[in-house]
């Protein structure tokens, strides 16, 4: 009963998201992917090349609002993604599908499918890493440049924890977390809201991708198999991330050779929701070089 009190309150809260993208002019469809579907929010229209966003972990399409309603008057074509397994994008509770490289290769076939090409595809976090991987399986080049914020793909050095920092547990773990993404300025969260979040984040397709990620690490964050993507590539990160911390970012920046690395100052991992105008901005430049 307890579990149920605390999802009907996520519930609640998504429903309130969702009124807020509307309300942006977001229209919300889905890419039926044949016994499941996928999720996206689409703004704006006309012929320019399209921009395609991807969410870290434990986020969905509502964490780049800030971002979109920045970007919203350059007449850009924005599709805005709930990765698999996240927001409305539910997936069979498979093991299996619960792995980075999988998503990636839904992802791919989604933007076949809406036939896109041209794409600016723009990553942040786990977003970031799934982003790297559906590059080097796009064969048909459909993405022709990478922005890349906060980005994962190397394996981080204190691989416990920080596993203990990405997948919460009790209450504590979850104000850890938060301040890990925005410092230390950021309000606890309230008790209701804390115990939502250790409900939701605890559910099994969290665990599946937990565990998959861990048993195929090498596979998963590639590191110097960066090499392999030559489409220009802008590496956006904040200057005091401890989740992606500057020497990770500064090693990505040295294996993708056609890449910039832009520093954000006295921002930590959350950087589209700290400073959405600097990473608007940095879009936009990048989009029209």
């Amino acid at each position: 009963m307890i579990k149920l009190f605390y999802r009907s309150l996520y519930r609640n809260y998504q429903s309130q998201r969702r009124k807020s993208m509307k309300n942006m002019g977001g229209i919300p469809a889905y890419v039926n992917m044949g016994g499941h579907r996928i999720f996206y929010w689409k703004f704006g229209s006309g012929h320019k090349k399209p921009i395609v966003f991807f969410h870290g972990l434990l986020d969905e399409s509502f964490g780049f609002r800030r971002v979109v309603k920045e970007l919203l008057n350059d007449g850009f074509p924005l599709y805005v993604f709930d990765l698999p397994g996240y927001g409305r994008s539910k997936l069979p509770q498979v093991k299996y599908l619960y792995q980075i490289d999988v998503w990636a290769d839904l992802l791919l076939e989604c933007l076949e499918k809406l036939n896109l090409n041209h794409v600016c595809l723009v990553g942040h976090s786990m977003g970031g890493l799934i982003s790297q991987h559906l590059v080097l399986h796009d064969r048909n080049k459909r993405v022709e440049k990478l922005i890349l914020l906060a980005p994962g793909g190397i394996a981080h050095p204190e691989r416990e924890k920080m596993r203990k920092i990405l997948f919460p547990k009790t209450e504590k773990q979850v104000v850890l977390l938060l301040r890990y993404l925005y410092g230390e300025e950021f309000p606890e969260p309230g008790y209701l809201f804390r115990h939502t979040l250790v409900t939701i984040w605890n559910d099994k397709p969290n665990e599946y991708l937990q565990e998959n990620t861990l048993r195929r690490e090498d596979e998963i964050f590639f590191g110097s198999k960066m090499k392999e993507i030559k489409i220009p590539t802008l590496i956006l990160a904040g200057a005091e991330d401890e989740i992606t911390p500057p020497f990770m970012m500064e090693q990505m920046k040295s294996y993708i050779k056609k890449s910039k690395l832009v520093w954000i100052p006295k921002i930590r991992h959350a950087i589209h929701l700290e400073k959405p105008d600097v990473v608007a901005k940095n879009i936009r430049e990048f989009y029209n070089s």
